[in-house]
């Protein structure tokens, strides 16, 4: 019985974890011409960190992208930063759906987010004359959220001999009461 239990928590776990990673596709909307990616996809963040963010895009006529990051609680808190960088070409093609073949421009920024929460970063794509947001020119907007969280003091050996201490408390403390 022990066994059959054990072997249905993994079978469950294991599940979990592949449809956590099949679910994430970072570069899935770059289909539409725009997209934007983190060094910290689907991780919380410790607060210090250097958050990097890239925005892609296979629209030839944006020239520039303005990142604006947004501080806790909900991700669309005052904004932490925000800053305009011009786009590049990354050397790497992309071919559409159609079979067309298609160059890959990037802007990329980074921030070492400070305060603990959910964290929200937009990517405004420009050069389309059209404004939001305050924004001049833009073609599309797409954002990233991530969760920064305090670092632990003693970091994962300290988390992990906490544990270990809590759980031989407990089981002394049971054994009293037994």
């Amino acid at each position: 019985m022990k066994f059959r239990l054990i072997a249905v928590g993994v079978s469950i776990v294991l599940v979990m974890l592949i449809m956590s990673s099949a679910v994430y596709a970072p570069l899935a909307t770059l289909s539409t011409g725009y997209a934007i990616t983190s060094n910290y996809e689907g991780v919380d963040v410790p607060i210090g960190a250097e958050v990097i963010i890239r925005a892609l895009t296979t629209d030839p006529s944006v020239d520039r992208v303005t990142f604006r990051w947004h501080e806790p609680p909900d991700g669309n808190g005052p904004v932490a930063r925000e800053v305009t960088v011009f786009v590049v070409d990354s050397g790497d093609d992309y071919e559409k759906n159609d079979g067309t073949i298609v160059d890959i421009f990037v802007a990329e920024d980074s921030y070492y987010p400070d305060v603990a929460g959910n964290w929200g970063v937009q990517a405004f794509f420009q050069d389309g004359g059209t404004t939001r947001s305050g924004i001049d020119d833009v073609v599309s907007i797409k954002a990233r959220s991530f969760f920064a969280i305090p670092e632990i003091p003693f970091g994962t050996i300290g988390a992990a001999v906490a544990m270990i201490i809590a759980l031989g408390l407990f089981a002394v403390k049971k054994k009293k009461n037994t």
